[in-house]
């Protein structure tokens, strides 16, 4: 990601990054990146400006090179494809409850149940054996952002 660090201090430090501006879907894909990294404590975006406020512990360089290895191209696809917000459709997989009954009731499983559970365990499988890192956890935290609105 190309930025210009802008200040800094022994505990954060604010950078701007090469764009003109941070939509909303691309705060949330960075925030949740940056969110991931293990020796950064806290983030503060400025879309208006397309500032980044950092809050660290440990090395600032290892922190400022990490950044440069995340293309912004990446978070600008990710943010996308994620559904606007009145698009929304959220597949939940059965609550326990569900399952239990099924299985009291009698010794088959629903059919419509069960292709739900085959579906949702497929796509599982396929994103963590076919996506590259990056992306797997994009997936992952796409999922839970979708989880959080449910």
């Amino acid at each position: 990601m190309f930025y210009q660090l802008v200040h800094e201090n022994d505990a954060s430090f604010r950078i701007r990054l090469g764009v003109s501006r941070i939509t909303s879907q691309e705060e949330e894909i960075l925030s949740q990146i940056l969110a991931s990294h293990p020796q950064i404590c806290g983030i503060q975006i400025y879309p208006a400006t397309s500032g980044i406020r950092i809050f660290f512990k440990g090395s600032k360089q290892a922190i400022l090179e990490s950044l440069r290895k995340i293309p912004y191209s990446n978070v600008r696809f990710l943010a996308e494809q994620l559904p606007k917000q009145d698009s929304i459709y959220v597949h939940l997989l059965p609550s326990s409850q569900e399952i239990v009954q099924e299985f009291r009731g009698n010794k088959k499983m629903n059919p419509k149940l069960k292709q739900k559970l085959g579906t949702e365990v497929i796509i599982e499988a396929l994103v963590d054996k076919f996506l590259p890192e990056p992306l797997n956890l994009a997936y992952h935290a796409f999922q839970l952002i979708l989880l959080s609105k449910a």
